[in-house]
């Protein structure tokens, strides 16, 4: 599939990412130029690749004069998704510099976060690992909404030049009509990735970045232990030179004078010249 059917927002140039992390993570990163991409099936919202579902039923049903066509189109896109072996690792960072919604995930008392030059992250990643697809999660359901329905009101009828409903009526008439399954086919490729960027409106604060992987042959699955449970992650290691860090936080709860200071030690010994600042968020608990 054409990466030209996918339509994501890349990151502005001279903007900054900030990649949450806990100070095992922050110690790993800035010691070995190394990033960690997890399994997109073992991230922290177990529903999100679920919510496109529901978008995708509301935008068939709202476009489509056949709602049987749609169920029997929407259960052979699913099939074809599930006869694939394709795995994907997620890399996630975020345009926000102090999330109280991210700190909260990653760590309030042994967070950090860590700001990137974002064309130059990107470069770098792009360097050390074949990036799949990259750019901002969108929460937005309007904005969901209108991406699918391109792919059956614009995407689909250019393609096989016919309009979407004959598509599906060519589905009813023989469920192995050429045209049918290819569509089929294309729209499942799309949507799957879709997928690993729609999420649900209210965790739009994250405003997130996220970088996929796909996973190769010859791929090295590594695994940690996380809440009783194995997480599988792919390493994406960086060059030997300094990373392109413009700043590190510490997080809200972890204000003590040894965090700041020893971040500062460590990123003069390792030769950054980058600040080091405390989260403005004020805490209670």
């Amino acid at each position: 599939m054409s990466g030209r059917q996918v339509r994501l927002e890349h990151a502005e140039k001279g903007s900054i990412l900030y990649h949450y992390t806990k100070s095992n993570g922050i110690n790993g990163i800035m010691s070995h130029n190394c990033f960690w991409a997890t399994k997109s099936d073992f991230l922290n919202d177990p529903n999100e690749f679920s919510h496109i579902q529901g978008i995708i039923d509301e935008v068939c049903r709202e476009n489509v004069k056949n709602p049987s066509a749609v169920d029997r189109f929407l259960k052979d896109s699913i099939y074809m998704e599930k006869a694939k072996s394709r795995e994907y690792f997620v890399l996630s960072f975020s345009k926000c510099r102090d999330s109280i919604t991210m700190w909260s995930e990653f760590g309030n008392k042994t967070g950090y976060n860590i700001g990137f030059q974002s064309d130059a992250i990107i470069a770098r990643i792009e360097e050390a690992a074949e990036i799949a697809y990259h750019g901002l999660v969108v929460y937005d359901t309007k904005q969901q909404k209108q991406l699918i329905q391109r792919i059956i009101c614009n995407y689909l009828p250019h393609l096989f030049r016919m309009p979407f409903d004959e598509i599906l009526e060519a589905g009813a008439n023989n469920r192995h009509d050429t045209n049918y399954l290819k569509a089929c086919k294309k729209f499942q490729k799309t949507t799957e990735v879709y997928s690993m960027f729609f999420k649900h409106e209210g965790f739009a604060q994250e405003q997130e970045y996220r970088f996929i992987f796909r996973k190769q042959k010859d791929t090295v699955v590594h695994f940690r232990a996380k809440d009783g449970f194995m997480l599988p992650y792919i390493e994406i290691p960086l060059s030997d030179k300094l990373l392109p860090v413009e700043e590190i936080m510490v997080a809200p709860q972890n204000h003590i004078d040894l965090a700041k200071s020893g971040m500062e030690y460590m990123l003069r010994t390792k030769g950054y010249d980058a600040d080091v600042s405390l989260s403005n968020i004020k805490l209670r608990y």
